[in-house]
């Protein structure tokens, strides 16, 4: 079979799958923990099911309330394309009633229009096929398909991150940059920064890197004001109130509990030493004292993002002791309170869809057992990336392996809730990482065994 047939044949499979999961009935989906409102609220969205949104059931079908708004929590973004794509087509054909498959298929389109890229751009690669099947083996597990029927960011991470790694890729193959790819570098790069707030310390490298591997071009300046700009918009407007709750939940749920004296920690922060009785409790579960605490300016004025940062700064033996409090469930693919079904599926509340989970279950039981092995790895990788042929490549494993480092810390450091859905791009880096590794491998054992010349990539 000629390499565009398999090509085509991973791309066709990959349609085919995801097609089937997220369409036929049972559908696999995501449910929602609070966080939908923040997406579609502005929208004027809400479930038509009235229940408790903390079922963990999938809820099918979203219609029109202008009161289900949620202005103090809401946060434009990269993600906002695709949900007012989803909410046109409903108006169209379906008179406004918002299924949540609606939602799925824009995601989907967008996923398999950057895949294609992906496998076009990858076709010149030794072990390309390698490549193509790993990637479809990731695409399809229920861990990372479920976003798509969902109202979470998570999606526009995956699709924008997709585009910059293809588009990645096919600068390191042609060994040069044309103004038109960095300009699309560069905007990829600014989309993902944008997706959520979880992805705005990424600027911090790909702003930099913009210049220094395009070498000052004009379009790299501009790809690095865009990028900037988008670092910009994100950090503005990140709501007060989200900020406030992260710190809470730093504080309480992973300062707190992981000291061996909590009054002393508070007392270091210029807080209350008695607030210690509140260690364990998140801004919105039961027994928080989280609203209080912002009313009286405990939370915001002594308890703020950069008391928190002074903590760590003058405590820098806790960051490791929080990452690897957090090591055993951060390779996790699948959400904590999140469940794949609907009501109607019969699976009881929270249940996780377990068929075409292979990669889900790879993470958790090899990744997850040497996650510091792997952290390590991470840290000294860029270095060892020196080795390698093309230039250009050098600088985009580095980036990767620094990246990945940079959305564990933000995870780790920013917020204590939702750790695992907040892991979700340095997993993804992670399995970007693994593809690419293995890719590179494979083409210096093959291209070594066959005395051929060099590949376009090492």
């Amino acid at each position: 079979m000629s390499a565009q047939r398999q090509r085509l044949a991973v791309w066709t499979a990959a349609a085919a799958i995801l097609a089937f999961r997220l369409f036929v009935p049972p559908i696999l989906g995501l449910s929602d923990q609070g966080d939908f409102a923040r997406m579609i609220g502005r929208f004027g969205y809400a479930p038509q099911d009235k229940s408790s949104i903390w079922d963990a059931y999938v809820k099918r079908k979203y219609i029109r309330n202008p009161a289900s708004r949620y202005p103090t929590l809401e946060q434009p973004g990269a993600e906002y394309l695709f949900v007012a794509a989803a909410i046109a087509l409903s108006r169209i054909f379906f008179h406004g009633v918002l299924d949540i498959r609606v939602m799925g298929f824009v995601h989907l389109a967008a996923f398999l229009a950057a895949f294609a890229y992906l496998l076009k751009v990858t076709q010149p690669v030794r072990g390309a096929p390698l490549v193509w099947l790993t990637a479809l083996l990731i695409a399809t597990d229920a861990g990372y398909a479920a976003y798509w029927n969902s109202f979470y960011a998570e999606p526009a991470t995956c699709i924008f991150l997709l585009l910059l790694v293809a588009e990645s890729v096919a600068i390191s193959v042609a060994r040069n940059a044309t103004p038109a790819q960095i300009l699309r570098w560069s905007l990829w790069a600014a989309l993902l920064v944008d997706a959520k707030a979880q992805n705005l310390s990424l600027a911090i490298l790909l702003a930099p890197f913009a210049l220094s591997a395009f070498r000052f071009r004009r379009a790299a300046i501009a790809g690095c004001a865009l990028i900037l700009l988008s670092a910009a918009f994100n950090f503005v407007t990140l709501p007060d109130s989200l900020k406030l709750a992260n710190t809470y939940n730093v504080v309480f749920l992973s300062i707190l509990p992981e000291s061996h004296d909590p009054q002393a920690d508070l007392r270091s922060m210029h807080a209350d030493p008695a607030l210690a009785r509140f260690s364990g409790t998140g801004a919105w579960s039961p027994g928080t004292a989280f609203y209080d605490l912002m009313r009286t300016g405990a939370v915001g004025n002594l308890l703020n993002p950069p008391s928190v940062a002074r903590f760590y700064l003058f405590h820098p033996a806790r960051i490791w002791r929080h990452a690897r409090a957090l090591l055993p469930n951060a390779f996790s693919l699948r959400p904590e309170w999140c469940g794949n079904f609907e009501r109607s599926a019969g699976q009881p509340p929270g249940a996780k869809n377990r068929s075409l989970a292979f990669w889900s279950a790879f993470h958790e039981r090899a990744l997850g057992g040497i996650g510091r092995f792997i952290l390590i790895a991470l840290v000294i990788a860029p270095s060892t990336a020196l080795f390698a042929r093309n230039r250009l490549t050098i600088a985009f494993l580095a980036l990767l392996s620094l990246g990945a480092i940079v959305a564990f810390s933000t995870a780790a450091l920013g917020d204590a809730w939702d750790n695992v859905k907040h892991m979700y791009l340095f997993n993804l880096l992670v399995d970007t990482l693994i593809v690419s590794l293995a890719a590179i491998t494979f083409s210096r054992i093959a291209r070594t065994s066959a005395g051929a010349p060099p590949d376009p990539l090492p």
